[in-house]
């Protein structure tokens, strides 16, 4: 299952690169999602696994829940889906700023994983930990500064209990970027 989950994301992400100066295939990252999830977190379980390749599927718009559940069964499907962000429509970022919408969105975000199951919780780990070391790259100024308090405040939403390897690299490389 993991190996057909990590052959389709990268099918599905094949045109994407990571918006990042000389970006990689944008499928690196849903690997490095996996790779922390698995050797960072300790997770084995299968479908848990197969739904950290496939995280962002549905958000990019490259398939649907439906097609998910299809290959790969409800329980995959179903972290996919509480993995899968919402964006604030046009009419709800009408006339803000761009610090207004970064707002609106990270508000969004921390709403949706307060609602997660500990095992969507553990894969948003695994995925803050993959973006937290490119933000550390590539952010700076204010940029990195509000990503950081965002990276904190997921760490004060999700409990430690949920995955301590990856909760604890997350909040210790947090802390290196002070």
């Amino acid at each position: 299952m993991v190996q057909q989950a990590a052959l389709w994301a990268a099918e599905l992400h094949a045109d994407e690169v990571r918006d990042t100066p000389n970006p990689l295939p944008y499928v690196t990252h849903v690997m490095e999602v996996a790779s922390n999830l698995r050797y960072t977190g300790g997770v084995t379980d299968e479908e848990m696994l197969a739904a950290a390749f496939l995280h962002d599927a549905v958000e990019s718009f490259h398939t649907s829940h439906q097609e998910v559940d299809k290959r790969f069964g409800k329980r995959v499907s179903e972290l996919v889906k509480l993995l899968t962000r919402e964006e604030p429509t046009p009419a709800q970022t009408k006339g803000m700023t761009k610090d207004e919408i970064w707002q609106l969105r990270s508000d969004i975000l921390l709403g949706e994983i307060e609602k997660m199951s500990k095992d969507a919780m553990a894969i948003k780990l695994a995925d803050r930990l993959a973006n937290l070391r490119e933000a550390l790259l590539f952010k700076k100024g204010d940029k990195l500064t509000r990503y950081l308090a965002q990276t904190n405040r997921i760490l004060e939403i999700v409990p430690r209990t949920v995955n301590p390897g990856l909760w604890t690299a997350i909040r210790d490389l947090a802390r290196q970027a002070k």
